[in-house]
């Protein structure tokens, strides 16, 4: 029997962490709605594709509709949904992930919502706890629940809060909004609210907003709609609706000019947030915001993108997004700064690239790009059934909104609509440079229920059993000897490509940590025939996902492509592979990168912490050893040399040594002809070996401490030497590890979340690489429980 090292972990830390689709296009999503007599929606959505039913279910509250003292009850509210209810006291988690069922939820400033996908003959049982907690959730609420769930919801709020930048959330608000805006405070509200929260508080919270007529129901999936209309008039209809709940209007206030703030916080380099007031959701000028975002900080050839870090080089990386709420929305750009640069300088560069955009306006090129790369992540959007973004969640949102669950095909239009007189006018009527927010983050120094006829005292049993056919997995050698692997999926006209070669950080030479991953990343920074402003151009152009990176055992080109562009999907990502020219321009620009990310990571503990547990584990130098991050060392990174990259990418970017898997709507002989076609002159070649072996870890258990005086939470990683991908024993141990750690109801979480009320959230995680492997249990805890978590 081996000899395991055992490596325990703990930080004390400040911070945790051509053609285009149209929306005609868009499959229709044929869907039933109808209303219960006390008031609840209902929708029902036919997908036999696989034996999973997608239970979806939104309230009409979310933060906006606490009142002052009373922040946070939203977000409290949906852990208590967890907790159990009358018929069914106990937690809900337990039942479900028995049947191998998954369950969430979430809550934003506008709603609440729960999901639960199930195998399809578990239909009732996810609808019967649904009406149990919707109806029946008091009688079982107990204060030791309640005080139970504060305490976890209290971690999540100091987990959040110590992550880096975190002191933007509240103080953007706070800029933005008056105090009697309901979207002035975060949706996790005041740790003072919470720990005021009482029973009777939160019977009034549910009375009001958990109740059939402020509810929608989704459910997505293989199912009969019959059987199903049958089941939620038993469960569902029987509940009493509640009263009324006040709607809020739009309300976009008018900032009277700038409202700046300077803020101090645990980082190593300066962020600068611009926001301003925009219209909600569904509004006009919303999809227009959306698409300017793109323009401005989507792609590498995006202005901000283009200008601050690709040719000034002065930011680490840029952002800029549209967060369209329920009764106004807020525009923000987000840029941090490179190393040693001030950020008023950076804020002077920001505002000449948008005096640049007010005066001149957007290309039409580049609004194209960004509505076709919009409408293609729509598409994407479609691929699931249910779980957040899915088409349960799709459905509920519509209706919700806009009353019609079938929207999404006006929505998609309104960006196809959008012209680049339509995005300048929003851009000039919203982005005023006078008018906004700016935060500087520096481092420190009529309704009735019918007759109850159900027994709700009577957990279901399961349906008619499903039956399920895995998609067939189709095989083909190519003849460069490259390996194709091809499942076949019809529903939808997009096609998914990953490469992959089969060298990934454990190739690297032993003096060069960080060659293979800064290979992977250079793959896209030029070509023979392209610059990388061309590559990321070209990729927008065709609505592509084209990405580059790579693993501790792999290195992966990935394309997810509409199959209307998948021949030039193809020839991009070939270009990539086959011709990458590592210009040194562009080597310096992401070696800055690197150097900034790992200076940034110095600064947060979970990785921190995992740096230290790699090390103390192998050893120093052993290619596991290496930082999840891929990144290596300052050290290493400052040493490698274009010349490293193009030996890394000769020696191991060949095609037998390069698999390929194919999933989308694509046969066996389309994809063989088009991938023939398209790495026809890739050839064969030698491979540079990794290690037949590599060294196992040896010696006693390490015990390593990082104190960080005054932090709020620790960091604890605690685990061993783990198995091999090919170890007979890999399957055994995956299975393990769920009940142990790997899921909600996992022992180790329930005992540090819902027994010791110690941490947000504790979980193990068996990691699989080629020649070895790690078994690893992690948590953030509250620090003055740090002894008796580890215990």
């Amino acid at each position: 029997m081996p000899r395991f090292t055992v490596v325990l972990c703990v930080l004390l830390a400040l911070s945790i962490p051509a053609a285009t689709a149209t929306a005609q296009d868009l499959p229709d999503l044929e869907f039933e709605k109808y209303v219960l007599d006390n008031g609840l929606q209902v929708i029902l959505h036919e997908d036999h594709s696989v034996p999973l039913v997608s239970v979806n279910i939104w309230y009409h509250v979310g933060s906006k509709n606490e009142k002052p003292g009373r922040t946070g009850f939203a977000h409290l509210f949906e852990h208590m949904m967890f907790q159990g209810s009358e018929n069914h006291d106990e937690d809900y988690f337990a039942p479900l992930q028995k049947i191998g069922g998954t369950i969430n939820g979430s809550t934003t400033e506008d709603r609440t919502n729960y999901w639960e996908n199930v195998p399809s003959d578990q239909l009732e049982l996810a609808l019967w706890l649904e009406a149990d907690r919707m109806g029946f959730l008091i009688p079982a609420m107990t204060q030791e629940r309640l005080d139970n769930q504060k305490d976890v919801v209290q971690n999540e709020k100091r987990q959040g809060e110590n992550q880096p930048y975190a002191v933007s959330r509240q103080l953007m608000l706070e800029l933005l909004f008056p105090d009697d805006h309901p979207y002035h405070h975060t949706v996790i509200g005041s740790m003072d609210d919470l720990g005021a929260a009482s029973i009777e508080d939160v019977s009034e919270f549910f009375g009001l907003y958990y109740a059939p007529n402020n509810a929608s129901l989704c459910v997505a999936g293989d199912f009969e709609p019959a059987a199903a209309r049958a089941l939620i008039g038993e469960y569902f209809g029987t509940l009493p609706p509640g009263r009324p709940v006040q709607r809020f209007q739009k309300w976009i206030p008018k900032l009277d000019g700038e409202h700046r703030a300077v803020a101090q916080d645990d980082v190593e380099l300066p962020r600068l947030y611009m926001a301003w007031h925009t219209p909600g959701v569904l509004q006009p000028g919303d999809a227009e915001s959306d698409l300017l975002a793109s323009v401005l900080a989507s792609g590498k050839t995006s202005r901000l993108y283009k200008a601050l870090v690709y040719e000034q080089q002065i930011a680490q990386d840029v952002a800029a997004y549209q967060d369209s709420r329920g009764i106004s929305g807020i525009f923000t750009i987000q840029v941090t700064a490179k190393p040693g640069v001030s950020i008023d300088d950076l804020e002077k560069a920001v505002d000449a690239e948008l005096r640049t955009l007010l005066d001149k306006g957007v290309r039409k090129d580049e609004l194209a790009r960004a509505r076709t790369s919009y409408e293609a992540g729509f598409m994407r959007r479609m691929q699931n059934i249910g779980g957040f973004g899915g088409k349960a969640d799709q459905l509920n949102a519509y209706n919700i909104r806009t009353g019609d669950p079938g929207y999404m095909k006006r929505d998609l239009q309104r960006y196809r609509d959008a012209s680049a007189r339509s995005v300048m006018d929003f851009a000039h009527a919203y982005l005023d440079l006078g008018r906004r927010a700016v935060l500087h983050v520096v481092p420190l120094g009529q309704l009735a229920a019918s007759e109850s006829v159900v027994d709700r005292t009577r957990m279901p049993g399961a349906g008619r059993e499903p039956s399920f056919a895995p998609p067939a997995i189709q095989s083909a050698d190519l003849s460069n000897g490259m390996k194709l692997y091809l499942v076949e999926k019809h529903e939808l006209p997009l096609v998914q490509v990953n490469l992959v070669v089969k060298s990934g950080w454990a190739a690297d030479p032993a003096d060069k940590p960080g060659a293979t991953a800064l290979t992977a990343d250079m793959l896209d920074e030029g070509t023979r025939s392209r610059d990388a402003l061309q590559i990321s151009d070209r990729a927008r152009e065709l609505g592509a996902q084209l990405g580059t990176f790579s693993g501790f055992d792999g290195s992966y080109v990935n394309l997810n492509v509409l199959k209307a562009h998948l021949d030039d999907g193809l020839d991009l990502m070939s270009d990539v592979v086959l011709n990458p020219t590592f210009p040194e321009a562009e080597l310096e620009r992401i070696r800055a990168e690197y150097l900034g990310r790992i200076q940034q990571e110095s600064m947060q503990p979970v990785v921190t912490a995992y740096k230290l547990f790699q090390k103390r584990l192998f050893g120093e130098g052993h290619p596991y050893a290496q930082p999840f991050t891929g990144t290596g060392s300052a050290e290493s990174v400052q040493k490698l040399t274009r010349d490293d990259l193009v030996r890394q990418h000769r020696e191991l970017y060949r095609p037998n040594n390069t698999a390929v898997v194919v999933a989308g709507d694509l046969t066996l002989g389309e994809a063989v002809g088009k991938l023939e076609r398209t790495f026809a002159r890739w050839e064969r070649g030698p491979v540079r070996p990794v290690a037949a072996s590599v060294a196992r870890p040896s010696g006693d258990g390490k015990i390593c401490v990082v104190d960080k005086p005054g932090a709020q939470q620790s960091v604890i990683v605690i685990g061993h030497e783990g198995l091999a991908q090919n170890d007979p024993d890999v399957l055994p141990m995956q299975v393990m590890n769920l009940p142990l750690g790997g899921q909600f109801m996992s022992r180790v979480n329930m005992n540090l979340r819902e027994d010791k009320g110690y941490t947000y959230g504790a979980r193990t995680m068996t990691l699989n690489f080629g020649q070895s492997g790690i078994f690893l249990a992690f948590s953030q805890v509250h620090t003055e429980y740090t002894a008796e978590s580890v215990m």
